[in-house]
């Protein structure tokens, strides 16, 4: 082969290594870009689950709203009804109970027993003396369920608070303790609550999204102690702010849980017992409120939740 043709043959063979090294280099160019874009079509299709989520849990949150308030209202009139008639009728029996010892009285001063023997008999028979402590009692019974209903659906307003859609000032204290009451079947007689409220008359905010916030985060901490323990709430106010510490002596957290508990779908609780978005709405509306939430944690020595709020709000918005 003569010279000329070996560099001709050379040439087209460099060209041609140029030209696979050009189309290589867009391969792993194009490569790069797909790898990317999938990333991006994850991260958005994840964003999406997630907004789905909170969606129907605000949706739920919302229905459970209507409920709550329509139950509240179908029954504040027969507990209102049932709470105005237990002293009255307390007093009824009271004149009653006075007429009949008006009666023993002037038996015994007339001596007139032989003519009521009859009647002492029926008296002694049914225990007479104790039939009215068992009235008074039973009494008493009626007006502490009566009070223990109306503590109940107050609470149940409170939470629900259908008519505060607008940001206002609100007293959050009656917010906790709404939370309280509607949590009082998992409280019962083995969860201590202690409260330490500072005296301040409120903040700026949205109720029922504040209140959301404080039903998980106080779920979460009677969760954390199954087999009794004590729940601390507290609350500290400052000229330009809020603190709220619930804290609890239960299982804690270790620092791996700890760092990912406010993720979306992030839960410990098994199958079917969690969704894992409670804490991260939560952070986001305490977020939205322009505030944030510490947690001190540690296994074994309980979990303390510290949430800052801002007493007034300038740009919050629904």
């Amino acid at each position: 082969m003569k010279e000329d043709e070996k560099k001709i043959l050379l040439d087209k063979i460099e060209a041609q290594k140029s030209e696979i090294e050009a189309l290589r280099q867009e391969i792993v160019s194009t490569s790069v870009e797909t790898e990317k874009q999938r990333r991006e079509l994850e991260l958005t299709v994840g964003n999406l689950k997630l907004a789905q989520s909170q969606l129907v849990q605000s949706e739920k949150m919302a229905s459970v709203g209507v409920l709550t308030a329509g139950i509240a209202h179908e029954l504040n009139n027969p507990i209102n009804f049932m709470s105005g008639n237990v002293y009255p009728l307390k007093q009824d029996l009271d004149d009653l109970f006075s007429v009949l010892k008006r009666y023993d009285d002037a038996i015994e001063v007339n001596k007139l027993g032989e003519f009521f023997a009859e009647v002492e008999a029926l008296k002694r028979e049914m225990d007479f003396s104790y039939l009215i402590q068992e009235i008074y009692s039973l009494l008493q019974g009626i007006e502490e369920g009566a009070n223990r209903s109306g503590e109940i659906i107050k609470g149940l307003r409170s939470f629900s608070r259908l008519d505060d859609e607008m940001c206002q000032f609100y007293n959050i204290h009656d917010g906790i303790d709404s939370t309280l009451v509607l949590l009082q079947n998992k409280i019962r007689d083995k969860i201590t609550v202690r409260k330490d409220y500072d005296d301040f008359d409120g903040l700026e905010c949205y109720p029922s999204k504040l209140n959301q916030v404080f039903m998980n985060i106080i779920t979460n901490s009677l969760q954390a102690m199954e087999n009794g323990g004590e729940l601390f709430i507290q609350t500290v106010s400052s000229a330009i702010g809020v603190k709220i510490i619930i804290k609890d002596d239960g299982t804690g957290m270790t620092p791996e849980v700890k760092e990912h508990i406010f993720e979306p779908f992030f839960t410990t609780k098994n199958v079917g017992h969690g969704t894992g978005l409670g804490l991260s709405i939560s952070y986001g509306i305490i977020e939205k409120h322009n505030g944030n939430i510490d947690v001190i944690s540690e296994p074994g020595k309980g979990t303390e939740f510290i949430i800052s709020l801002p007493t007034t709000q300038s740009n919050l918005t629904g």
